[in-house]
């Protein structure tokens, strides 16, 4: 993949407050990047996914990572924790599971490699 024109990336310990934190600053870096609302509103919620899920599961320090190329919007959280993610089946009843699952619904590829897990959205840029 071509260096990214825009970038943004943040590192913090495990606290689910973070996942607010992080929303909110995924929503104002694409905001500034021009991508597209509903591209822009998938991307926000992965990263409350996967802020999530590395929280929850993860192990040490997690770092967000947001790039946004030409035509995708690239989402990829770290930790320590070296099982990838899986996709689940969630019962009726569960309260968790889910997250995975969604992401893969939501995005155009995501991957796993035990500390990253990514998504990608394709996008075209909004207007200025």
């Amino acid at each position: 993949m071509p260096a990214a024109p825009h970038a943004c990336q943040a590192a913090f310990l495990p606290d689910l407050a973070q996942v607010g934190e992080m929303r909110q600053t995924t929503r104002a870096f694409l905001r500034w990047c021009h991508v597209s609302k509903p591209v822009a509103g998938f991307a926000v919620l992965a990263v409350s996914e996967l802020i999530t899920n590395a929280v929850v599961h993860g192990e040490g320090e997690i770092a967000l990572r947001i790039a946004v190329y030409v035509d995708v919007v690239r989402v990829s959280v770290t930790d320590h924790n070296l099982a990838p993610a899986v996709l689940k089946e969630a019962g009726p009843d569960s309260e968790s599971g889910r997250g995975i699952r969604l992401l893969d619904a939501i995005s155009d590829a995501w991957g796993s490699c035990g500390e990253e897990t990514w998504c990608e959205f394709r996008h075209v840029r909004a207007a200025a």
